[in-house]
């Protein structure tokens, strides 16, 4: 069994988990994992032996069939009777690259499973839910920034950039194709695709007295904020923000907080790389940060 300091580290790194007998049977604890992990920024690639689709993602019939999708699973994530995950491990032994985790989810143990796994390297949790681990190791708590939820983020069009993964967790949270959450909600800023605004000058989602109305689904820019690029690594852009935004704590000094809002941007899978498709605000390298 891994420790709670090993656990984060490893949830902390990966970023693809493959999900064994996923279904989206609403109410379902597979369901509800997965949307969970969706929404916190993982890639998520379900597998079912019948399913061809699940939360609107193709689905594969067999964790043997990931090399073909070009799919590498960090976690390998099941929700199958414990009878069933011996033969599992078997099937996992066959990818030509192991994932660092074989996780059995809430109430499944195999010994078997577990020392074919340990055998091959892999880490391996029996009897815990993912999606409980996550939440008590990652929240929403920085010692530099509490959001106040005064909406100061969400007004002004063309900043809330639409990448692969929000357009994955959109696409789930509205139950349409990519396409169409593209044609309805988003138009073309700059190149790349941004949530439109209202009237009032304000992302089309937020309603005034109730904040962000589809929170769960909102893009990485959404989430990150106030760890923006420029905030992280130019310190008047950090004290502009500070005087703009009232959840920036106003005694937190800019290596602080630019030290902090990087490991908050690793934490949460927020940190961007391809400047083609993705928001320049989530785009940062750690040697770009201020010395502490």
């Amino acid at each position: 069994m891994l420790f709670t300091d090993q656990l984060r580290d490893l949830l902390g790194r990966v970023r693809r988990i493959a999900i064994i007998g996923a279904k989206d049977n609403v109410g379902s604890p597979a369901d509800r994992v997965g949307r969970y992990l969706i929404n916190a920024g993982f890639d998520v690639m379900p597998v079912h032996v019948v399913r061809d689709t699940t939360w609107g993602l193709p689905t594969a019939h067999n964790i043997t069939e990931l090399p073909e999708w070009g799919f590498e699973p960090d976690i390998v994530c099941l929700f199958r009777n414990s009878m069933y995950c011996e033969g599992h491990a078997r099937e996992v032994l066959q990818l030509p690259k192991m994932p660092k985790v074989f996780w059995m989810q809430e109430g499944i143990r195999s010994p078997e499973a577990g020392k074919l796994m340990f055998e091959a390297g892999v880490k391996v949790v029996e009897d815990l839910c993912i999606k409980t681990v996550h939440e008590q190791l990652f929240r929403d708590k920085t010692e530099t920034f509490a959001c106040q939820r005064c909406g100061k983020c969400c007004e002004g069009r063309g900043g809330i950039v639409v990448g692969p993964r929000d357009l994955t967790r959109l696409s789930v949270h509205f139950g349409l194709s990519g396409e169409e959450v593209l044609a309805r909600y988003a138009e073309m800023m700059g190149g790349k695709p941004t949530l439109k605004v209202g009237d009032d000058g304000f992302c089309m989602f937020f309603k005034e007295g109730r904040g962000c109305t589809i929170h769960p689904a909102r893009p990485s820019v959404c989430r990150a904020w106030p760890f923006f690029r420029g905030n992280l690594i130019d310190e008047v852009s950090f004290e502009m923000a500070r005087e703009d935004c009232p959840g920036i704590r106003r005694e937190a000094s800019h290596a602080q907080f630019a030290h902090e809002g990087f490991r908050y941007l690793e934490d949460y899978k927020l940190r961007c790389h391809d400047i083609r498709t993705e928001g320049r605000a989530v785009i940062v390298e750690e040697h770009e940060l201020p010395p502490l």
